[in-house]
């Protein structure tokens, strides 16, 4: 009698079961007899949540194929699990690029949702976010089964389809009112955009580019790294130095500051291609010539006035075949080659400013003692003006006086009566005045003296 095995299955739990010419899975949950002869092997199953999938491989046929989550997986007896997978979640701005190897076909998968791979497929990029198309941005899309190129500023979100490729994200060129750009469109000619134009916003067609310019820059002018797309056409400041010699052989290091403009972008465009390197040598041959002439202390005594006739007053059209305007131009430092010489002037130019010095103290103290004398002569008139004001109060105030008494004295020798002669009345009119005059006297602390003129007086000797 042959006894079986006895085999106790789980919800979870499968039998491969290999007998001598084929393979069976038994699932559970489950009871499973088996006789001699068989081989059996106990496995668990595979669970899934969501956004997971297993890579299955047919062992006999060598198909692929995916088993999606959430769920409890349990291979055939011919599968075989290669990997397990994580589905790509996107968002709702985001996109993937796959490719089908099988076929070499791509396809776009866009965002909300979960995307599975097949067993053919590869991700060509990473995920990407959308491309917000909006009044300042556009995309520039090549077709990848023609080649052509396509501007693409619709505002919107924008994802490539699988025949598109994104070249690159234009940003909209805005132009300020004094800037000025040039454009080589696709048969090579030149465009000029201008911040006064209508169209001063834009973006760069297909097959179109910014001219960029290369300009000279340094204080000497000696390097070609001045970068240049949007030109400025305000009126700007340049130095430059540069070495020259006067008619008496010194050596001179000479720096001026131009105040330059450009007017025309057409010429410019034509004749040259680094205006700052033009007008810094063109203005230096001149003023060379034009030094080379004088002597030093004829240089130093009008430096200024040289170099501007040598560089404005010059009769040719250098500066305006070039569509440039030279507004002005100064010198701005003057130094010798030579130390020794250098020295020298120095020492001229300390002694110059030294009595330039004294001269402005001189001047300074001699202000300050004028400012003096003015303030005394002013103090002094108005002294004079006070003293004739209180002398003219002093002459009203007595005149006023004087008419108040004479009319007491008048009522007092009219209240005499007519019996008296006038002579008479001046004289009790004099006894009275004494009298007030006394008793003024005696109420202060003064002392009297009286002489026999003053009081009726006799002294008598009498016989006893």
């Amino acid at each position: 009698m042959i006894i079986p095995w006895i085999s106790f299955l789980k919800e979870d739990e499968q039998l491969l079961v290999e007998g001598l010419t084929r393979r069976w899975t038994v699932n559970g949950p489950k009871v499973f007899f088996s006789w001699p002869g068989l081989r059996l092997r106990r496995r668990k199953g595979t669970i899934l949540g969501p956004g997971e999938y297993l890579r299955i491989r047919d062992t006999l046929t060598g198909e692929l194929r995916n088993e999606l989550g959430p769920k409890l997986y349990l291979p055939t007896a011919t599968e075989e699990v290669i990997e397990t997978l994580s589905a790509i979640t996107l968002q709702n701005n985001q996109y993937i690029r796959i490719l089908d190897r099988s076929n070499g076909v791509i396809r776009v998968e866009r965002g909300e949702g979960a995307v599975y791979l097949n067993p053919t497929e590869k991700v060509l990029e990473g995920v990407r976010q959308g491309t917000n198309i909006d009044e300042r941005t556009a995309v520039l899309l090549r077709d990848t089964r023609t080649g052509e190129l396509e501007l693409i500023s619709t505002p919107q979100v924008f994802f490539p389809a699988p025949n598109q490729e994104i070249v690159e994200v234009l940003e909209r060129i805005v132009l300020e009112n004094h800037e000025t750009v040039v454009i080589k469109d696709r048969s090579g000619a030149y465009i000029f955009k201008r911040g006064t134009d209508r169209d001063r916003a834009f973006f760069l067609e297909p097959h179109s580019e910014l001219v960029e310019f290369c300009w000279s820059s340094g204080i000497y002018k000696d390097r070609r790294d001045l970068f240049l797309t949007h030109i400025d056409g305000r009126p700007r400041f340049m130095w430059y130095d540069f070495e020259t010699r006067t008619q008496d052989n010194v050596e001179l290091i000479v720096g001026i500051t131009f105040f330059w403009q450009i007017v025309e972008m057409e010429s410019l465009v034509r004749t040259t291609d680094d205006p700052t390197g033009d007008v810094c040598s063109h203005a230096r041959s001149v003023i060379i010539q034009s030094i080379s002439q004088v002597t030093l202390e004829q240089f130093l005594a009008e430096f200024n006035s040289i170099v501007r006739q040598a560089v404005l007053g010059n009769a040719d059209n250098f500066y305006g075949e070039r569509g440039l305007r030279i507004h002005g131009v100064e010198v701005r430092s003057i130094a010798c080659k030579d130390p020794n010489t250098q020295q020298i002037l120095l020492e001229i130019i300390q002694e110059t400013t030294n009595r330039l010095n004294m001269l402005q103290k001189q001047e300074g103290e001699n202000e300050v003692k004028l400012k003096q004398m003015q303030g005394e002569i002013q103090a002094e008139a108005l002294k004079g003006e006070l003293i004739e004001l209180r002398r003219q109060h002093a002459q009203a105030e007595a005149l006023t006086g004087g008419e108040a008494e004479a009319i007491k004295v008048k009522a007092f020798f009219e209240g005499l009566g007519d019996n008296l002669s006038p002579a008479d009345k001046l004289a009790i009119f004099n006894t009275l005045r004494k009298q007030d005059a006394l008793e003024a006297v005696s109420a202060g602390d003064a002392q009297l003296y009286f002489t026999p003129d003053h009081v009726d007086l006799t002294i008598e000797a009498k016989p006893h």
